[in-house]
């Protein structure tokens, strides 16, 4: 889990030129965030008459890529869903191959994380990444977080925090919920695919910001055939100061959604005149819930603090899906993966300063605990009537983590700052698998219950040097863990983790008008998994388990003139099996992206101000290589939208896809068979799931 310390901040604006480049290209870029034990106080917050003083900053970067953004004044720029926050930070690419409901695929700077594998997230200090789920191991499905209601995203990409546990392969990040701007927000949207949207915000003035009451709904025909979808949230969130400045917060949410996919479309196919946005088999889709509460408890004691926190979260998923169409079995290859989860937690930790040698410094300590009680089951549908006809996955897993962490945080010389520690998990997997270990062979055993224990040790270390006139340097290693899928543990097992070895060295340049950063990393992973379209899950390949990335990362943010966001950023990786030399299959090698956010009060009519707003967000993908040495083709995507606000009226347009591009969101290869009957082709070929078409959505809104 990701750390933010709490004291008053302050923006300011900040100008000049900046030339950005690697795949997208701005004149600027802005630094939006304070700098390490920078203070500020946020315009945003109520003023302190109404009692309503809220503190924030930054804990101190444990790496070169350590990320925080404000989204509050990048709004104006289209997205679909509060997880593309997350394109803000280098290299972060989003898929939604599998529909509207369905957990987006995630690629970082290398990695291939599937639904959430390689990256640990979560939401108001809630954990989202699920323990051996059967549709992926991590899986993270974001979409119960309201837009609205998400104040900023914090993102580390290594393992470089001893804060960070399972799945932190490739990162980290962490939504926290509020509203800077206190009031009620009424908005309704309605576009093309009959898309309707209705969103209510309530953040009553005088309370603190991360106080905040939302709800949604939303609904859509989808752009194709077999993509409709609808979803219904709540979320509510409280904070309090107590006496001697102790802060309670509370968190509660629900949501449910239910959605259908199209699933993918052969290339070959699409070449004899098939339609881009077709599907083979309108039976799948599938429902996703998730419920939960958090609570937590700050106590400061002048520079020291102690924070303890317990959740609990009830998990539903269903997902229908056919890769295959025939070519397993002649009576389809649908399956259909269900998986219900209860999860519980706590964590609580004691920061504490100290001074030595004349110069402060702290220490910290922390644990973590988290079980999860799960039912999980996969079974291969028949294509005529749905009826189950075999049984792959039957199973309950019970599994229980337990994390203690040390952390320094030391000022070696004035210049030089020390901070580092070491992190230790304990994982434990109570297994009662029903499926028989052969199930073509008459009476074959179920493999029963089981149990496993492991143990993961990572120690976690970074240097920062400030060099003066702007320039830091930042050095940091990590050594993280991804924890295996519990089916695939036999008794008494010792688990055996997945273990990265990262490493990155950057530079950064901060003046008034803006910073710009540039990143170089290796990481390394022992036991890697691969999604199999076939299997419709993520597997080890032992003979090459082993994968190394290097890569590039560079990020620009700053504000050209008043009223103008800009941040871009641009990747470049590389990923490999260390056994053969091949590229890791479906990982892009190059993700670039640019956000454009523009507001200003341009006059003032009838006593009230006329506020116009607009923003531009463009993702560039390079192209990818997939198995059997195909590659996939790159493209460019085009958001854009406006708003004008007349006091408490505000109406807006957004359009997706400006160009109308017809672009893969997600790109496999592998053989299928999707005609019935004896005689189809077995030759692998490229399948693609098609991407958002130009998309437009009016919306009005009301502030009160």
């Amino acid at each position: 889990m990701l750390r933010s310390a709490s004291f008053v901040t302050r923006t300011s604006p900040v100008t000049a030129p900046l030339v950005a480049a690697l795949l997208l290209a701005s004149p600027y870029a802005r630094a939006q965030q304070a700098d390490d034990a920078a203070v500020a106080v946020d315009a945003a917050v109520a003023p302190a008459a109404e009692g309503a003083a809220t503190v924030r900053a930054e804990a101190p970067r444990r790496a070169p890529s350590d990320y925080t953004f404000d989204v509050r004044t990048l709004r104006a720029v289209p997205r679909s869903s509060a997880a593309e926050f997350l394109t803000l930070a280098p290299g972060f690419l989003l898929s939604q191959h599998g529909g509207d409901g369905k957990a987006h695929q995630i690629f970082l700077r290398g990695f291939d994380a599937q639904h959430g594998q390689d990256v640990e997230f979560t939401v108001g200090g809630m954990p989202v990444n699920e323990v051996s789920n059967v549709h992926g191991q991590g899986y993270a499905d974001l979409n119960f977080m309201i837009p609205e209601a998400v104040d900023r995203v914090r993102v580390l990409e290594g393992p470089f925090d001893p804060h960070q546990g399972d799945f932190a392969v490739a990162g980290s990040a962490r939504f926290d919920l509020g509203a800077a701007d206190r009031g009620t927000l009424l908005r309704a949207s309605y576009g093309m695919f009959n898309a309707a949207r209705a969103v209510a915000l309530v953040a009553p003035p005088g309370e603190r910001r991360e106080t905040f009451l939302a709800g949604e709904y939303a609904r859509s025909d989808g752009f194709g055939d077999n993509r409709a979808s609808s979803r219904a949230a709540a979320m509510g969130q409280y904070a309090r100061e107590l006496a001697g400045g102790a802060v309670l917060r509370a968190l509660a949410f629900t949501y449910a959604a239910r959605f259908d996919s199209a699933g993918v479309v052969r290339e070959d196919d699409l070449a004899r005149g098939r339609d881009f946005f077709a599907t083979y088999d309108t039976r799948q889709g599938g429902f996703s819930s998730r419920h939960g509460a958090v609570v937590e408890l700050s106590l400061p004691r002048g520079r020291d603090r102690t924070s303890l926190s317990a959740f609990v979260s009830l998990r539903a998923l269903r997902v229908r899906e056919n890769f295959t169409g025939f070519l397993l079995d002649p009576r389809g290859d649908r399956f259909e993966q269900t998986y219900d989860a209860v999860t519980a937690g706590l964590t609580a930790s004691h920061r504490a300063s100290f001074t030595l040698f004349g110069r402060a410094h702290a220490w910290e300590v922390g644990l973590s605990a988290r079980h999860d009680v799960t039912a999980q089951a996969m079974r291969r549908l028949r294509s005529a009537d749905d009826a189950a006809y075999a049984t792959p996955v039957d199973a309950d897993v019970n599994a229980t983590d337990v994390g203690l962490f040390v952390d320094l945080d030391l000022r070696v010389l004035p210049r030089v700052s020390l901070r580092g520690g070491v992190r230790a998990d304990a994982l434990a997997y109570q297994i009662d698998d029903r499926v028989s270990r052969d199930s073509t062979s008459p009476g074959a055993a179920p493999r029963g219950r089981r149990d496993a224990q492991g143990l993961q040790l990572g120690p976690r270390a970074t240097v920062d040097v400030d060099l003066g006139a702007g320039f830091s340097v930042t050095a940091a290693y990590g050594k993280g863990f991804r924890s295996p899928q519990a089916l695939t543990l036999g008794e008494g097992e010792s688990a055996p983790f997945a273990v990265v070895h990262a490493g990155e060295v950057g530079g950064r340049f901060r003046r008034w008008f803006g910073s710009a950063g540039v990143t170089l990393f290796a990481t390394h992973v022992d036991r890697d998994l691969v999604f199999v379209p076939e299997l419709g899950t993520n597997v080890v390949n032992e003979m090459s388990a082993a994968t190394t990335r290097l890569g590039v990362a560079a990020l620009v943010r700053a504000t050209p003139i008043r009223g103008v966001e800009v941040v871009v950023s641009g990747t470049w990786a590389r990923a490999t099996y260390d056994a053969s030399g091949l590229l890791v299959p479906y990982v892009p090698p190059l993700v670039g992206r640019l956000d454009v956010a523009f507001s200003r009060e341009v006059a003032r009519l009838f006593d009230n101000a006329l506020t116009v707003s607009a923003g531009l967000g463009a993702t560039a993908v390079g192209e990818r290589p997939l198995p059997f040495s195909e590659r996939s083709p790159a493209w460019l995507v085009l958001d854009a939208g406006a708003s004008a606000r007349l006091g408490p009226v505000e109406l807006g347009l957004s359009a997706r896809n400006l160009t109308d591009a017809r672009w893969r969101d997600g790109v496999f290869a592998y053989p299928s068979d999707f005609t019935p009957g004896p005689g189809g082709s077995v030759v692998p070929v490229q399948h693609f799931t098609a991407g958002r078409p130009l998309t437009i959505l009016s919306s009005v809104t009301l502030y009160l």
